[in-house]
């Protein structure tokens, strides 16, 4: 049990270390490709802009707290706003330095959570946070659907330096992106309408077995989506405030760093495309979504005809990593109420 224990962690070690390795190497190319450009355009920038960007970013993380904040309220968890602050914090700040990710920052903060959950509730707990992870994905997936279907013209432009591409092949990847959104639209419509699907003897029989081994886990998680679809209309409000405040707050976040580097006059939807489609591809395996995103985003803003150097996504990334580490800064205040673990 402990070798199987040691091998596990030596797994996710070697994950975290190749996928920090690997966004680490992106982001050096993406800077050598553009080196006279890129310092260039740091040399010029305008700090001031950066401020409100800075900002912008740190209010996105607050509406994400408070999203999950109100999403744990309807399993009746006993947690205060404070407390949703501090914990999800602290879930930015392990998903920068723990392997997994955003998904790491997930675990990481449901076990912080557990000690504020009662010994009965803590898989509800738990739950809570993958719902809110649930909505704030589907609120991205409705938007990227949307951006993609419009921006075709540009996406049809867009050009990698590593390899030619043709128009077939920008057609699969488009559709592939497509196939993503979908696919994650529909994983969760199938959890929220679990019950028809029940029906299909498959199905129930990978139910039962799921409960015989995790001890009932399924048929809880179950129950906890049961609860939530009698809540609906909040679910459906939270994934609004997740495409207005979240999603589209960070292309706020990117239009004002393209203001420090005294870019105007850009087409918005243009802005928009790059950045969320950067985010999703920020989902495939990488460490909160760092290299990918910046290759993604620079890639489509170059094929909207906005070169600018690759130092648009590096600037977000920059504050990224800033605000992830100083979450940190949470382990140090204490704003818990007694612990509920008795």
């Amino acid at each position: 049990m402990q070798t199987e224990k040691k091998k596990s962690k030596i797994k996710a070690l070697l994950s975290f270390v190749l996928k920090t390795g690997l966004a680490v190497a992106i982001i050096w190319w993406l800077i050598s490709k553009h080196y006279d450009t890129f310092i260039e355009n740091l040399s010029n920038i305008n700090f001031w802009w950066l401020l409100p960007a800075a900002l912008a970013y740190a209010f996105h993380m607050i509406v994400c707290s408070w999203r999950w904040f109100k999403l744990a309220l309807v399993l009746d968890i006993e947690i205060t706003f404070i407390e949703a602050v501090a914990l999800t914090m602290k879930g930015y700040f392990f998903s920068l330095v723990i392997p997994g990710g955003a998904i790491g920052g997930d675990v990481a903060k449901m076990g912080f959570l557990n000690k504020h959950t009662a010994k009965g509730a803590k898989a509800e707990g738990a739950f809570s946070i993958l719902m809110d992870r649930m909505t704030g994905m589907a609120g991205m997936f409705s938007l990227a659907l949307v951006v993609i279907l419009l921006s075709i013209p540009t996406l049809m432009k867009v050009k990698l330096e590593i390899i030619e591409l043709n128009d077939t092949i920008r057609i699969l990847g488009i559709m592939g992106l497509v196939a993503m959104c979908l696919a994650g639209l529909g994983a969760m419509t199938c959890l929220f309408f679990h019950s028809f699907f029940e029906k299909f003897k498959p199905i129930g029989w990978l139910i039962h077995l799921g409960d015989k081994y995790g001890h009932g886990i399924v048929t809880r998680f179950t129950k906890v989506i049961d609860t939530y679809r009698k809540s609906w209309k909040l679910v459906a409000q939270m994934c609004l405030v997740s495409v207005v405040f979240v999603h589209l707050n960070i292309v706020f976040v990117i239009y004002l760093i393209m203001k420090s580097l005294g870019m105007s006059g850009v087409n918005p939807l243009n802005v928009i495309s790059a950045v969320t489609i950067g985010n999703v591809a920020g989902l495939l395996p990488s460490n909160s979504g760092l290299g990918l995103r910046d290759v993604t985003i620079n890639v489509i803003l170059n094929a909207a005809g906005i070169p600018n150097g690759a130092t648009i996504p590096i600037v977000f990334s920059a504050i990224l990593i800033s605000f992830n580490l100083l979450a940190g800064l949470f382990f140090i205040l204490d704003f818990s109420k007694k612990n509920k673990q008795a």
